[in-house]
């Protein structure tokens, strides 16, 4: 326990040493920072799963944290506002993803749909144009799902929700564009 303590004082110290020294906030930033490294890119590539975007999104992040740090408050854990700063950015990335590599997703509907004989016709739409009548949440659980082509535990964990509850955000978004879409 006393080395927690002991870490969380040293933190403590250099983000107080950061804020009122100007002249060396680059060192010590630097130290406050080290050995946080590894820990921010693994997290980056968990949530990212690319090591090259990682590199990039580490960058960012510290970035953001420099230029935060000054008004940063000792409120929480150091490593909590890390981490939330970190994960934003992973979730800014993503949802910048999906602008660049949308694409026509065609959905198949075989229900509700038939022809003079009986037999099921398909019916393709642009989603693009339905997807934004769409709620926010609806939205983003649909492009995670079939423009990024995720799995619904991947989704849930981005999305920071459990698997019943991306699987029902997912059936509702469904429901939500077959209702749109007949």
């Amino acid at each position: 326990m006393d080395l927690y303590y002991k870490e969380n004082a040293q933190e403590y110290s250099l983000i107080s040493h950061f804020q009122s020294d100007i002249t060396s906030k680059n060192e010590t930033f630097h130290l406050l920072m080290k050995p946080y490294l590894p820990i921010l890119f693994n997290r980056c590539v968990y949530k990212v799963s690319d090591r090259t975007a990682a590199e990039d999104l580490v960058q960012d992040i510290l970035i953001r944290v420099y230029n935060a740090l000054p008004k940063y408050r000792h409120d929480a854990l150091f490593k909590t506002w890390l981490f939330t700063i970190t994960d934003n950015v992973c979730y800014s990335f993503l949802s910048r993803n999906y602008i660049y590599k949308s694409r026509v997703v065609t959905f198949i509907v075989l229900d509700n749909i038939k022809t003079v004989n009986d037999s099921n016709i398909d019916l393709e739409i642009d989603c693009k144009k339905i997807i934004s009548s769409l709620s926010i949440n609806e939205q983003e659980i649909i492009k995670l799902r079939f423009y990024k082509d995720l799995s619904l535990d991947e989704i849930s964990n981005i999305l920071r929700i459990t698997i019943s509850a991306c699987k029902m955000r997912l059936y509702r978004a469904l429901q939500s564009l077959s209702l749109l879409i007949i």
